[in-house]
């Protein structure tokens, strides 16, 4: 069966058309046919016309569903695409064969996309394939693409994303299946390269329905015993085979657990040229088990070289580190020899410091400086109280006669002020009112009477005059008092006779 674009065949007449072959006569018309005589062609030049009609009646390539028989694989792939009613002979050449992903069997039912030629030296009708797809791989590669497109567009194939894988590791974990040839690959490499990685194996479907849950589950079983189990590193891997085949690995489910694997994962899925989706989230891709076994595993004998540069450079480096060592030693032993040295010379020169002032400290040194400085501390007092003494004879004479001259002053001064208080007392004091005619009375408690109402009949009194007083009787006294001459004086101080406003001396009974 062909699918494809062909051109249509019509029925207008051919005899208008530009001719077949350049240089050839032009056919004769229907009219012309039956009288003329058509020139014959040969058998190339008829295979030749019969391919340039098929090239110019068909696209550049065709798409034909059969099903696969005869299939030869040597330089080129030879094979033939049948179904009920029709077989064609098709050719893949050893340049597309080489890079095509999918190898087809006997009685497969596929896709054949290819060109449609004439092999002119046998007649034949081929087509020349260029592309192989089994049924159904279309709608896997469409399903294939809309997974990677989302699966990018969240960034879980992002270079910042992935870890870097272990420099060392101790324990690695392999998921395939057992019976696969891919798990022979990665333990033979190992075991080569270095015996000391320890390989922990997780047995698995790698094809089929329930493979994706298989392979999902294990990853997610090392990812939560990594720590437990010692594991520094994990390898998905399993041979070649059809898209179909690989499918499982193409799954969002195994995907999304390899992305959250919390240790580093390498993926070998199929061939170099098959990509699979877990290839692309995880955090390295080798393209067979092998390359993933290398990448996982140091080289023994890189290791051992590498050791040795090390223990070369290990041991040059204490060799110039002994070197460095000895050297110190030795200018640190001149450093403390000098400083020795030197201590040695300041102990010395401390030490007789010290026996100088040890030989300044001793008791009769001491005894024979302090007699000698209180020798001289005596005759400095004495030479100093001679002088003290000397100085103040001459200032008490000096001293003397100020003091008598003061004195003096002093005497005269107050004999002065005695004389001018003699005579302002006696103009101003009560003694001077009372010559004036004045007098004072007082009761006999020497209570001043100053209005008739302040005594009573038969009061005793006592009146003073500027010359004595008189001791009197009250015998009647005026209700009224007598008006006074002017404002009232202030009481004057007592000058030691009663005063004229203080209180007189208390008067003896008669």
């Amino acid at each position: 069966m062909i699918e494809g674009l062909f051109t249509p065949r019509d029925d207008r007449d051919r005899s208008k058309e530009t001719p077949l072959a350049p240089g050839k006569p032009e056919a004769a018309s229907s009219n012309q046919r039956t009288a003329v005589e058509v020139k014959p062609l040969t058998v190339s030049a008829l295979a030749s016309r019969i391919n340039e009609t098929l090239t110019a009646g068909f696209p550049d390539t065709v798409r034909v569903l059969g099903e696969i028989s005869n299939f030869s694989n040597r330089t080129h792939w030879y094979f033939a695409v049948k179904d009920a009613g029709a077989v064609l002979n098709c050719v893949m050449f050893a340049g597309r064969a080489r890079s095509h992903r999918f190898v087809p069997a006997n009685g497969q039912s596929v896709v054949v996309t290819a060109k449609v030629e004439v092999y002119e030296p046998q007649g034949k009708l081929t087509l020349i394939a260029e592309k192989i797809e089994p049924v159904g791989a279309g709608a896997l590669d469409e399903a294939y693409q809309r997974l990677v497109a989302e699966l990018r567009g969240m960034g879980w194939f992002e270079p910042e994303r992935k870890r870097a894988l272990p420099v060392f590791a101790r324990r690695v974990a392999v998921i395939t299946s057992r019976k696969g040839a891919a798990l022979a690959d990665v333990l033979n490499t190992m075991a080569r390269r270095c015996p000391g990685v320890e390989v922990c194996l997780i047995d698995c479907l790698v094809q089929g329905g329930a493979a994706a849950p298989d392979v999902t589950r294990a990853v997610q079983w090392v990812s939560l015993n990594a720590a437990g189990e010692g594991i520094d590193a994990l390898l998905v891997t399993r041979g070649g085979g059809s898209m179909e085949d690989l499918w499982a690995f193409n799954d969002r489910s195994v995907a999304e657990a390899v992305r959250n694997c919390r240790v580093p994962v390498v993926a070998a899925i199929g061939h170099e040229t098959d990509v699979t989706i877990v290839e692309l989230v995880a955090d390295a891709r080798a393209s067979t088990p092998t390359q993933a076994a290398m990448l996982l595993t140091p080289d023994r004998e890189a290791l051992r070289q590498e050791m040795t540069q090390n223990g070369r450079r290990l041991y040059l480096a204490v060799k110039r580190d002994l070197v460095r060592f000895r050297e110190g030693v030795a200018s640190n032993g001149r450093r403390l020899a000098g400083g020795l040295r030197e201590r040695l010379g300041s102990a010395h020169t401390g030490v007789a410091r010290l026996s100088t002032r040890l030989e300044r400290c001793r008791p009769a040194t001491l005894h024979a400086k302090r007699c000698a400085a209180v020798e001289l501390a005596t005759a400095r007092i004495e030479s100093a109280l001679r002088a003290r003494l000397r100085e103040s004879r001459h200032t008490s004479a000096v001293t003397g006669d100020r003091l008598h001259a003061a004195q003096r002053a002093a005497l005269a001064g107050a004999s002065q002020r005695l004389a001018s208080a003699s005579r302002q007392l006696e103009l101003i004091g009560p003694v001077s009112v009372l010559r004036r005619g004045y007098s004072v009375t007082y009761t006999a408690g020497g209570r001043l009477v100053r209005a008739p109402q302040d005594v009573k009949t038969g009061d005793p009194l006592v009146t003073r005059l500027a010359e004595g007083r008189i001791e009197s009787t009250v015998g009647k006294s005026q209700g009224a008092p007598l008006p006074r001459a002017g404002p009232r004086r202030r009481k004057p101080a007592d000058d030691g006779t009663g005063g004229l406003f203080g209180e007189p001396e208390p008067t003896k009974p008669a």
